[in-house]
């Protein structure tokens, strides 16, 4: 998955202990290689991976996939109805095109981004449960599950270790955090909110038990052209940067949720962005903008701490009145 995955067990048993640290791990190794986009160039069976197989017979024949991946696409393909495409999984033609997958990175013209935007619409994707099927209907189209896939394949880490009898561990999956149960000392997991600006700075710490972390930021894969920023996390219905948010961090039950939110909420924006996880009530959000602003949920009051650190301003009621 191209990022470092770290996690930490804690467990009375050393020999389970490990045992349960191997088979966590063994999953995002299972997961990324199903959802490798560049496996022709990463695997030594290309075959192995789904995405790849479906995007190279794309316009041609459905293609059989596993549970996995159907659970990936269906699930996404949910959050994308809901906020009206803000999360496309058939965005993979502009994230080439921008040169993000490839990392070959350049502003493309508006005519260029018309043509590629004729080839993205979630809607267009054929899932057939009954097969276990999935078909994109026109060649060129790809599929893209960077947005879902170390969320998803956090949760199955985390389903290993409590099958294995682990009620103490904390996986951080380049950013995607599960904080399983709490400390061995009974204490909360603590996990920092970065600086969008300097990635030595925490702007805020979380506390979290059984509870997924994950933050979308314009920090993350970007390029400077002539003094502008272009980011990876891309508006599909323009094939361009989004624009109204700098950061999003999501406090959610699972990893997978948190990890499509983020995205989808960085480009939905603070305000809109806050209406629409109002449809889920276990969810929540911290917003961070250009102009150094930052909103977050205010059921979030009670477990986030700023650090007042880099210049930002809290705002505690921008959403609802709260109450310190």
């Amino acid at each position: 998955m191209n990022t470092l995955i770290r996690i930490k067990v804690c467990s009375s048993d050393a020999e389970l202990g490990k045992k349960a640290l191997d088979e966590a791990m063994s999953e995002f190794t299972r997961i990324g290689e199903l959802t490798d986009k560049f496996a022709g160039k990463n695997l030594s069976n290309p075959e192995m991976s789904d995405v790849y197989r479906v995007n190279k017979n794309a316009g041609i024949k459905p293609v059989k996939v596993s549970e996995d991946t159907l659970a990936m696409l269906e699930r996404s393909n949910y959050f994308a109805g809901l906020s009206g495409g803000a999360f496309d999984v058939t965005v993979g033609p502009i994230m080439e095109l921008w040169g993000f997958g490839q990392v070959q990175y350049q502003v493309p013209t508006d005519e260029k981004l018309k043509q590629k935007l004729a080839l993205v619409g979630y809607r267009r994707i054929t899932i057939d449960k009954a097969q276990k099927t999935v078909f994109l209907p026109e060649k060129g189209m790809e599929i893209d599950l960077g947005g879902i896939a170390k969320g998803y394949a956090t949760d199955m880490a985390v389903q290993k270790l409590r099958q294995m009898g682990i009620d103490s561990a904390i996986v951080n999956a380049g950013g995607n955090i599960y904080a399983l149960g709490s400390k061995p000392d009974g204490s909360p997991w603590l996990t920092g909110v970065q600086d969008p600006r300097d990635s030595h700075k925490i702007i805020a710490v979380l506390q979290v038990k059984d509870t997924a972390v994950v933050t979308s930021g314009d920090y993350e894969r970007y390029f400077l052209s002539d003094g502008i920023r272009y980011h990876h996390i891309l508006d599909p219905a323009v094939g361009k940067p989004a624009r109204k948010v700098i950061s999003t961090t999501v406090v959610a039950p699972t990893a997978t949720e948190a990890d499509v939110l983020s995205t989808m909420l960085f480009v939905l924006g603070a305000e809109a962005g806050n209406e629409f996880i109002k449809k889920f009530p276990h969810v929540n959000a911290v917003f961070m903008d250009e102009l150094r602003n930052i909103t977050f949920s205010p059921e979030l009051n009670n477990q986030i701490e700023f650090t007042d650190d880099g210049g930002y301003t809290v705002n505690r009621n921008i959403f609802n009145e709260v109450c310190d």
